[in-house]
């Protein structure tokens, strides 16, 4: 459970910690002591089921959460302490500091004092069988005249220096070389302000650091030693620990053993070190590190447990992998900074030369290690590949892979010795490795991020095509490829590997829909007009269709050749007058040759929209849905239609004050419905400006669900989205552009055709040596560019849908018709 986000909201209970100084007056007469520790004293509190959902955690087979109050939350000292005092409240000679109980037997005489303690024992035993309080059996220490209670030596006789606090002082091996000797007098120095004639046991030593001194030991330097390590250890050097105080871990790792003292104002409280197993030697340096915060935290639990510490520190990524979510950390890592979850500690990095006592102990660290099922077997037993989710002989390939890798194998030895501080200090090979260098670990061989595998250089290739073996898409192959591998540079390369792959790009979905480009409304009415054909009750018309005032016309097709469209068009235009431009798409009556002279002789410019793309027509396409609507309304009804069509005209259109007849003909036109003179009367009414604010409304809305995309250039390989759902995207290359978001592609047949950007996607190469199947080449061939588009484009451009028995495309009308995308 990750409880430092839930800290930040939780407010800490307000109870009365009791302190050593508290119970210390009532000892006067103690002469038998019994300590009993409460079995993970937090799991006694049961959490109330709606404080019970906030400690919900994820794992692998569900999510869960806890019942009774975990480790790790910021309030749980002090409820734990009230509950617990609340629980044994009433019994005599009990005193409870945090998870620890002390139970007195106290008299005139040792016999007294004994009936007294058993007496007391009874009581407490039966009042934790009544409230089902669970005591640790390995941690109870019965009926002793001497024993250690929160940090302090208590005897029948009063208090005592405990001599855990200085075994590390005491029993700290004599220096074997001159930075040896350096060392211990860097500590000496740094205590010396405590102790003011701590230096005068120093000279001799001193003398041996010296550049002409040759190095020998003698008895008269062993005596020095054995007086400076009395003088540390007795008073006034060592402090008496302070509830109220702000509390301070030096912690330090060596390549062979771990240092740590407890420090409040600077002053040593306590000391400790130990040396590392053989296993725990070949740790990761960050590991040395993190290991190094638990066993002070372990060692110094009677004055860590339940308060703030902060914990110093020379290896500066611990200051962030403390703060990160545990799955981002190495196994091993993980399971020790469980271990410490339970203290509210905060590391804070402080160079090494200002970690003097931390670093001596390390280096003279006592012989001993930790007995075999401490907390540090467990962190020895993780084994990383085991929980790697490879198999073994793809791991053993790996493996072999990564022994003749140059980079990982500097990476293997600077995970084991510790990286620099700055990154410009860091070997350019794996310099990309460096700002996440707190999550690498190295085992058997292998290195990993995390759970994940380092993956040699030698091996990504193959261990891409691997993951896009199926054909996954890139974030189905990111996604397998993040839950076991790593290498830097991962995500941009499987990206470039899938979108090159031919089989994926011959089967892609259509892309998503960029931003509106709106056509350029125009400035007076008839400048620019659209035309279409459509199909009502098995006959054909033709719309036309004015972009200012969108008011249009309709005319009946007795046949959909290019000459009959022609003539019902110059009809219009002798009545409106000759527009500027005429937009069509891109039907073969509209494409042919007959058009094209039309369009000269009549001096319009004539632009057509992408094939398949009728929303570049938008304007034509809309006139069409609202002109077959009115039409099909009349024959159900049985009426005029076209009274329908002089209603429509002369009805203000939605989000503007004018109808299409005013902004035409600058007034209204006389209807069934009464209508005021003023209205038949021209008078020129401006509507740009609302037809702009219109515009821009619409695009607006369009655009939430929109991007652009890249622009394409000249002789890039595209594939082209088929119009029949059933086929698969061709290959091709970018021989023109058409503004503003059309091109000419030329496919490998040779044909060229006209499309739209969003049919249009990058074509990437795969590497022959890379590729998983035959990727076939392009076609080298490349159209004229001196030859004309009309010569260029095909008449038949939009292959599929439904066609009439003239030949003419028919397909559904489009929403947001009135612009070119």
């Amino acid at each position: 459970l990750r409880t430092a986000p839930s800290n930040k909201a939780l407010q800490r209970s307000h109870f009365p910690m009791p302190t050593i100084e508290d119970i210390l007056p009532d000892l006067s007469k103690a002469k038998v002591f019994s300590v009993c520790d409460v079995k993970s004293g937090f799991w006694h509190v049961k959490l109330e089921e709606e404080s019970s959902y906030l400690t919900t955690f994820s794992t692998p087979f569900g999510r869960y959460r806890w019942l009774r109050m975990p480790m790790g939350i910021s309030p749980a000292p002090e409820v734990f302490q009230r509950k617990l005092t609340q629980a044994l409240d009433g019994l005599a000679g009990i005193y409870i500091i945090a998870d620890d109980v002390l139970i007195t037997g106290q008299g005139d005489t040792e016999a007294e004092a004994v009936h007294d303690h058993d007496e007391k024992l009874r009581q407490f035993l039966t009042r934790c069988r009544q409230k089902n309080i669970k005591l640790n059996a390995d941690k109870f220490k019965l009926k002793q005249k001497e024993t250690t209670y929160i940090g302090h030596q208590l005897t029948c006789n009063g208090l005592k220096i405990d001599p855990e606090k200085v075994r590390a002082i005491e029993q700290m091996p004599r220096p074997t070389d001159v930075k040896a000797v350096q060392r211990l007098l860097g500590m000496v120095n740094y205590l010396a302000k405590f102790c003011p004639h701590l230096s005068d046991h120093c000279d001799l030593l001193r003398r041996l650091t010296h550049k002409d001194s040759e190095w020998n030991w003698t008895t008269r330097h062993e005596d020095a030693f054995q007086r400076l390590k009395e003088t540390i250890a007795g008073a006034p050097v060592l402090k008496y620990y302070c509830p109220e105080e702000e509390l301070t871990v030096q912690c330090d790792a060596s390549d062979k053993g771990l240092g740590a003292a407890l420090m409040q104002k600077g002053k040593p409280v306590a000391f400790a070190s130990r040396a590392l197993t053989c296993t725990e030697q070949g740790y990761a340096q960050i590991e040395k590190e993190l290991l190094a915060v638990v066993f002070s935290m372990e060692k110094f639990h009677q004055y860590t447990y339940g308060r703030q510490v902060v914990v110093h520190s020379d290896h500066k990524p611990l200051e962030t992998i403390v703060r990160k979510p545990l799955l981002s950390a190495p196994k091993r890592l993980q399971r020790m900074l469980m271990l410490i979850q339970k203290y509210d500690l905060d590391v804070v990095y402080v160079p090494g030369k200002d970690m003097l006592l931390a670093d001596t102990l390390s280096r003279a660290y006592l012989p001993e290690c930790s007995p075999q099922g401490s907390i540090e077997e467990e962190i020895e037993s993780i084994n990383m590949v085991t929980h790697a989710p490879i198999s073994p002989d793809r791991l053993n390939g790996i493996r072999t892979a990564t022994q003749e890798d140059k980079a990982l194998q500097i990476l293997i030895d600077t995970i084991h010795r510790g990286w620099p501080t700055d990154k410009r200090d860091t070997d350019g090979d794996i310099r990309p490795y460096f700002s996440f260098q707190d999550e690498l670990s190295s085992q058997d061989g292998l290195v990993f991020r995390g759970e994940r595998v380092l993956v040699p250089t030698a091996m990504r290739q193959q261990i891409i095509a691997r993951l896009h073996s199926t054909h996954l898409g890139v974030e189905g192959c990111l996604r397998r490829a993040r839950e076991c591998v790593y290498w830097p540079g991962m995500n941009e390369q499987i990206k470039t590997h899938v979108t090159k792959c031919d089989i994926c790009r011959s089967v892609d979905y259509r892309q998503q829909k960029e931003t509106l480009v709106p056509h350029e409304i125009p400035t007076r009415p008839w400048a620019k007009v659209a035309s279409d054909l459509f199909m009502f009750d098995n006959k054909d018309y033709l719309i036309t269709v004015d972009y200012y005032s969108n008011f249009w016309e309709i005319d009946y097709l007795p046949d959909t050749k290019s000459t009959t469209v022609i003539r019902k068009l110059k009809a219009h235009f002798a009545r409106q007058g000759i527009p500027d431009i005429v937009v069509s798409d891109n039907g073969p009556q509209y494409t042919s040759g007959e058009f094209l002279r039309f369009s000269r002789l009549w001096d319009f410019q004539h632009k057509t929209s992408s094939p398949g793309y009728p929303q570049s027509n938008g304007k034509a396409e809309s006139a069409v849905k609202t002109a077959k609507r009115l039409l099909l309304k009349a024959k159900m009804a049985g009426q005029d239609p076209y009274l329908a069509i002089l209603d429509h005209r002369n009805t203000p259109s939605q989000g503007l004050e004018t109808s299409p007849a005013q902004r035409l003909l600058s007034r209204r036109t006389r209807t069934l419905l009464p209508t005021r003179t003023s209205l038949l009367r021209p008078k020129v009414i401006p509507a740009l400006r609302e037809l702009e604010m219109k515009q821009k409304r619409q695009k607006e809305c369009y655009d939430r669900s929109a991007r652009d995309m890249d622009s394409l250039k000249l002789g890039d390989s595209v594939r082209v989205q088929p119009f029949d759902r059933h086929s698969t995207w061709s290959r091709g290359v970018v021989v023109g552009t058409v503004d503003p978001r059309s091109y000419e592609v030329q496919l490998d047949s040779g044909s060229v055709l006209r499309r739209n950007r969003r049919h249009l996607r990058h074509a990437g190469v795969m590497d022959p040596e890379n590729a998983m199947t035959d990727t076939g080449a392009l076609s080298s061939s490349v159209a004229d560019p001196s030859e004309s588009r009309e010569q260029r484009i095909k008449s038949d451009v939009v292959p599929g849908g439904i066609r009439t028995q003239s030949g003419r495309k028919v397909a559904p009308p489009l929403r947001y018709k009135d612009y070119v995308t």
